[in-house]
């Protein structure tokens, strides 16, 4: 082969990578990056639905951060956020940490049947709760009455109403990012481990010097993932609660629907989701900067 045909052979392998991924950008760029600098183009718009847009500046923002609902929105929905994730990322890395005890066979019909939950729909799911949480002849309140407890107000109970929404988000996505957690664990080197066992290292040591450290890349991206997903909380709350009792499970999703399509002010809606994407990023950097200043002490 001369050397002109082995250029273009080269150029050739060396462009057919971008040619797999073109397909996701020539999607995101309409659909995504379209859609996020129009969302911001409305916020700075007053737009009432099926009126013309008339130019208001910061308005928008100002409506918002001002709005005692939006508020109460916001401080709902990082309430269910930590509340998720204090509870999720524990039970993840304990099913993770038990599935790595398993034969490899057991090991697999368990993935199997722990990640089910997350290919179900949403909204299927959330109507199958509502009747799990149902006070007069729901199933969880059946097997409390059976024992002497109950029944108890799960979803009309201020307090207890978000828990119930965090126990079925919980539910749906434990077996997913459990699965990505044991991933992680098997890529971790069993000499790690070997050499942590010869300098007498216990199993709480290896796990806080061994497991943890080298899980940590893995745990970021968990972490990431699913506050985002938290963070964007609609379906489930819409089913079950649709923002009660008493405001208590108001999301900021439900907030930025109902600003757009209840009282059809797109500009006011489209700030809302400016704010929300500010605080998802804030969010994020945060808990990245957390980890990585742990990794430094």
């Amino acid at each position: 082969m001369s050397a002109s045909g082995r250029r273009r052979s080269q150029k050739y392998h060396q462009s057919t990578p971008y040619l797999f991924i073109a397909p996701f950008f020539l999607l995101f760029i309409p659909f995504g990056a379209g859609s996020v600098l129009l969302a911001l183009g409305m916020s700075f718009v007053d737009w009432p639905l099926g009126q013309s847009p008339e130019l208001v500046g910061l308005d928008k923002f100002a409506t918002v951060l001002e709005d005692p609902l939006f508020g109460r929105a916001m401080r709902n929905t990082l309430y269910m956020l930590v509340g998720f994730l204090l509870a999720l990322l524990p039970l993840c890395l304990l099913v993770a940490v038990l599935l790595k005890q398993l034969r490899r066979r057991t090991a697999n019909v368990v993935q199997v049947v722990i990640f089910a939950p997350i290919t179900m729909s949403l909204i299927a799911v959330a109507l199958v709760f509502d009747l799990l949480y149902n006070e007069r002849v729901g199933f969880v309140n059946g097997i409390l009455d059976m024992i002497g407890v109950g029944p108890v107000p799960f979803l009309s109970d201020s307090d207890l109403a978000p828990w119930s929404i965090i126990a079925l988000r919980i539910w749906r996505v434990l077996g997913y990012y459990a699965i990505i957690l044991f991933a992680g664990l098997q890529a971790i080197p069993d000499e790690f481990y070997e050499a942590a066992e010869l300098d007498g290292a216990g199993a709480w040591q290896r796990f806080r010097h061994v497991t943890f450290p080298l899980l940590k890349p893995v745990t970021m991206f968990v972490l990431v993932a699913s506050s985002i997903a938290a963070w964007e909380l609609f379906a489930e709350v819409d089913v079950l609660t649709d923002g009660g009792p008493a405001r208590s499970t108001l999301t900021a999703v439900m907030y930025i629907f109902g600003a757009s399509f209840e009282q059809f002010d797109l500009g006011k809606g489209a700030a809302a989701s400016v704010v929300l994407a500010f605080a998802i990023i804030v969010s994020t950097v945060v808990a990245h900067r957390l980890l990585r200043s742990d990794d430094r002490a």
